[in-house]
């Protein structure tokens, strides 16, 4: 799946964070699913600051701080949906590469909340991928389980026809029912975005 991020503009004004969410690209799908609500990325001017404890972390201001974090808080917000909707061969990955380009810019008192919205999204990006190999190893061995019938002439508990044809049909051996898809943290995720919405109330208004 190739999860297309847009460039971030926030502290640019209104109408940027007013664009709204992108639509994600399925390489190589057709529509099978809704994809999932593009995550914005940083800036690329927004650095770590030589000062981790830097007060507003890459940014130059508190104006510019808060308008980014903002931002960030509209963009984190979708998180949740993207994971639930994302394939399990690929899209994780970019969701948590922007949470960690975001955190690297993050005022320092709320930079390690980043980080925990990002170790959550690992793990289960984590958890997704040992699920899709286990449904990959239950499709593998599920296709040889048929029992195959009896061949002409056998006799059996199935019985045959006074010809010596047996009558008996291949009888699948039940399988077990597919794992199901893991679940995404919510709680613990909204836990931490809460703690940057404090912050945000608490120093911009």
């Amino acid at each position: 799946m190739a999860f297309h991020l847009r460039p971030r503009s926030f502290g640019r004004g209104a109408a940027a964070l007013a664009a709204g969410a992108l639509v994600v690209g399925l390489a190589g799908c057709q529509g099978a699913s809704p994809a999932p609500t593009g995550i914005q990325s940083p800036t690329a001017s927004a650095t770590a600051s030589s000062d981790p404890n830097a007060e507003w972390g890459g940014y130059g201001s508190r104006d510019e701080a808060c308008a980014a974090v903002a931002g960030d808080v509209l963009t984190l917000a979708l998180v949740p949906k993207n994971l639930a909707l994302v394939d399990a061969d690929g899209g994780v990955d970019d969701i948590d590469d922007t949470i960690r380009e975001a955190a690297v810019a993050a005022p320092g008192a709320i930079a390690p909340n980043y980080l925990q919205l990002s170790a959550l999204v690992e793990a289960y990006g984590r958890d997704l991928a040992a699920w899709s190999r286990a449904v990959d190893g239950e499709s593998t061995g599920a296709s040889g389980s048929a029992t195959p019938a009896p061949t002409a002439g056998s006799t059996g508990p199935t019985g045959s026809t006074p010809g010596g044809t047996s009558t008996a049909a291949s009888t699948p051996t039940p399988t077990p029912s597919a794992p199901e898809r893991p679940e995404f943290a919510d709680t613990r995720y909204n836990a931490q975005l809460d703690s940057i919405k404090t912050w945000l109330s608490d120093t911009c208004g």
